[in-house]
């Protein structure tokens, strides 16, 4: 009996002691922001994680200073920087210009960036994958496309776009085209877990309506939404891959702004926020309802939302999607964007886009729009994140710490069925941990089932610090 009473007395000590908050601090590690873009944490495991950023800045400096910089930062098992590895994706040829395109981790060991340089002289644009391997510590660098331009000034838009699930990303070279010109593009979809081409065509589109966006579907074909050329207020959605090329039949009193493509039951479905009408357009807001698309079947359910009207909001970022059950829920953020005034410097300042409320959108199984859960304003404009346990969600948002402007860090977890929210608190030397750290960045937030260790990058100004909080999910 006694040797029973001790041994579960130490199997209780074992569990106490393994759901024992457990904090690491990293040193602080200074970077050359605001310079510096589109940092993420990656390629995290309990041993190291990597924080990537770039550096794609022009000027008239440009020959001189370092200007176009891929850059991964590893940091070891505490959060502290061990090692930074530098890609110069410009050369120094004068007259070349360069511009990062986009970036994606592929696995467990693999990142992978897209780079475009254009060369009005020789009539060329070409596109580069840069490839990085935490194992080899290098980047690997390829060129994957070449394109005819007319000039610097005439090389028309190229766009990377990666699918929902990470498998395929898609090069679309949209060419400049006068209204003489035949409204020819280039689409390269790539399948990212061999690096190699799963298709690449050229592409003839009607004159009459121009590109306004695209996303790619988790099976690796292009959907491109399309506007009618000049003021008429017309709008076509049209799939594109190695063996269709086809318009997407919907509700003509419909009007997309923006697509997502995921999948559901292994179908690609779109989701396009937009508006029914424009008599609604002027009361409401451009992206106040929500089309489900399934694109096999050719039909659509609309859904009104309560997404911002406000006449600054300009898109609608999609963070994260899960399907369970049948359903689709999908948390989305919206962009507003700043114009500011002209000054005596500054005649004509660019305008300034900022992340602003997060939502929660949960689709039945017909389509529409079940459940809708704002998560409070963002006055920090930065990027929620969602980690998915089980049943349960937890969600980064921003918390207010006091009347002097300070800002914090604010954990919410969401049951999946019922979406209602509940503080996450976290008793660590008796104050509720998160409120005690910076709000920081969903790109540099991450959670290692493994070992159940939350991972985020505090940032403030030049300096970073990583922050390790083991036990994170009891």
């Amino acid at each position: 009996m006694i040797k029973h009473m001790i041994a579960s007395a130490m199997i209780m000590a074992s569990v106490s002691t393994y759901a024992q908050i457990k904090v690491t601090e990293g040193t602080k590690f200074t970077t050359d922001a605001p310079l510096e873009k589109d940092e993420k944490l990656v390629l995290a495991d309990d041993y190291n994680s990597y924080m990537f950023s770039v550096i794609n800045i022009d000027g008239l400096m440009r020959n001189t200073f370092p200007h176009k910089k891929l850059l991964m930062r590893k940091l070891d098992q505490n959060g502290s920087l061990v090692d930074t590895y530098v890609k110069d994706y410009a050369n120094k040829t004068n007259g070349v210009l360069h511009n990062y395109l986009g970036s994606q981790q592929i696995d467990d060991n693999t990142f992978v960036a897209f780079t475009e340089e254009y060369f009005g002289k020789e009539n060329r644009k070409e596109v580069f994958q840069h490839v990085f391997s935490k194992k080899d510590g290098t980047f690997t660098t390829k060129s994957i496309a070449k394109y005819s331009i007319e000039s610097a000034n005439k090389s028309g838009t190229t766009y990377v776009v990666f699918s929902e699930n990470g498998k395929y990303a898609a090069v679309f070279n949209d060419r400049y085209a006068s209204k003489k010109t035949d409204n020819i593009n280039d689409a390269l979809v790539i399948d990212l877990r061999t690096l190699s081409p799963l298709w690449t065509k050229e592409i003839s589109l009607s004159s009459d309506f121009v590109e306004k966006s695209l996303t790619l579907t988790n099976s690796g074909k292009i959907v491109l939404l399309r506007k009618a050329a000049g003021w008429k207020e017309a709008y076509k959605m049209e799939l594109v891959s190695d063996t269709e090329d086809k318009d997407l039949p919907y509700d003509d009193k419909y009007i997309p702004e923006k697509l997502y493509a995921i999948s559901k039951n292994d179908n690609d479905y779109l989701v396009a926020f937009g508006r029914k009408n424009q008599a609604v357009t002027l009361a409401g807001s451009t992206f106040g309802t929500v089309m489900m698309y399934d694109i096999r079947s050719g039909k659509g359910v609309i859904s009104t939302t309560n997404l911002s009207g406000s006449k600054d909001m300009s898109d609608v970022k999609v963070i994260k999607t899960i399907v369970k059950d049948n359903e689709v829920l999908m948390a989305v953020q919206q962009e507003s964007v700043i114009r500011p005034l002209p000054t005596a410097m500054n005649r004509f300042p660019d305008p300034e886009y900022r992340l602003d409320t997060g939502v929660l959108i949960k689709f039945s199984p017909e389509g529409s729009v079940k459940q809708f859960v704002p998560l409070g304003s963002n006055p920090a404009g930065r990027r929620i994140q969602v980690i998915e346990s089980g049943n349960t969600l937890y969600v980064s948002s921003f918390y207010p710490k006091g009347v002097f402007g300070n800002t914090g860090f604010s954990m919410k977890s969401f049951d999946f069925a019922s979406l209602v929210p509940k503080e996450l608190v976290t008793d660590y030397r008796g104050k509720n941990f998160f409120m005690n750290y910076g709000f920081t960045d969903g790109n540099l937030i991450r959670f290692v089932p493994d070992t159940n260790k939350l991972m985020f990058v505090e940032k403030e100004n030049k300096d970073f610090r990583m922050i390790n909080l083991y036990n994170f999910i009891k």
